[in-house]
């Protein structure tokens, strides 16, 4: 199972870098048994496997999406803080290659020179 998480990270990390988004990895671990409200830690708080009721303030939710809150709080504080070693901007997203970029690239280009020549007249 191990491997195949492995490779789901791989794919989504290539995915990633095309599309100039980032990637951040969250530990998963206690996050089924904190509160997403108070942040309170306790074994108890989870009655059943779909059950997930705080034991300090009550709240009350689906186990599975507290949890997905839990994580995602996580996973937006890990990317608010600044990380040593890493440039803002330090890598961007590569520049498509080939016949079919290009061609689109000066699709582009001419309908960009032909729609400023042609200024206020609707094009169909």
């Amino acid at each position: 199972m191990d491997k195949g998480w492995h490779r789901i990270e791989l794919a989504t990390r290539s995915r990633a870098r095309y599309t100039g988004t980032c990637v951040i990895t969250v530990n998963p671990a206690y996050a089924s048994q904190t509160c997403n409200v108070c942040k309170v830690v306790d074994r108890k708080s989870r009655e059943s496997q779909a059950v997930f009721r705080c034991t300090s303030c009550g709240h009350t939710e689906h186990a599975d999406v507290n949890a997905a809150k839990d994580v995602l709080t996580a996973g937006r504080a890990e990317f608010a803080q600044p990380r040593q070693g890493v440039r803002a901007g330090a890598r961007k997203p590569r520049n498509r290659v080939g016949r079919k970029a290009n061609r689109q690239a000066t699709a582009a280009q001419t309908t960009a020179t032909v729609a400023s020549g042609l200024a206020g007249i609707p094009r169909l």
